[in-house]
């Protein structure tokens, strides 16, 4: 093994680590907070399984709370990209819906909710 392999395999180790330790300590949310214009709409609860229809004047989007994920299931959004991304539930993951200005991002219950509605 050569000089340059071996700083090659610590300069990868030291990128990766912090990703992986990033991930492993990256837990489930206990809440998601719905935005539209980057307005605070909703905290909705992710351990109770509902459906919500949000409408505003972009048009509309339907989400689904269901085993504590939260996702949208339908929209009249041109392209589809919200409900394509699936189900969230990590903490700060999101779903951003950009024709409605629509966005869902996933908060844990220690988060200070102060933050977020200014």
């Amino acid at each position: 093994m050569k000089k340059n392999d071996f700083l090659l395999i610590i300069i990868i180790a030291l990128i990766s680590i912090p990703l992986i330790v990033l991930f492993l300590f990256n837990r489930e949310g206990n809440y998601a907070l719905v935005k539209v214009d980057g307005v605070q709409k909703r905290i909705i609860d992710l351990n109770k399984d509902d459906t919500i229809r949000f409408e505003t004047e972009y048009g509309y989007n339907i989400i689904e709370v269901k085993d504590g994920k939260i996702g949208i299931i339908e929209a009249d959004c041109p392209n589809h990209d919200c409900i394509n991304k699936g189900f969230v539930k990590r903490n700060n993951e999101s779903i951003i819906c950009l024709p409605h200005h629509f966005e869902i991002t996933v908060i844990s219950d220690n988060e200070e909710y102060d933050a977020f509605s200014r």
